[in-house]
């Protein structure tokens, strides 16, 4: 079975990144009003699932 690094992984730095926009997003309304939008928590979770979907779920095996 082919493995490669968690950091080889494009599917990986896509859910990290879309995960640190989610924060961003959440910490910034917060800061500005205290109130959070429906789309910054998605952006978060959707964030969250790639790397777990990718990490846990697919058949490339990544080697710490």
């Amino acid at each position: 079975m082919e493995t490669k690094k968690w950091y080889e992984s494009k599917l990986t730095w896509l859910g990290i990144i879309t995960t640190v926009i989610g924060v961003l997003e959440v910490v910034g309304a917060w800061m500005e009003t205290a109130s959070f939008q429906p789309q910054d928590f998605t952006a978060l979770a959707v964030g969250v699932l790639t790397v777990v979907l990718r990490v846990w779920f697919t058949n490339t095996t990544i080697k710490a």
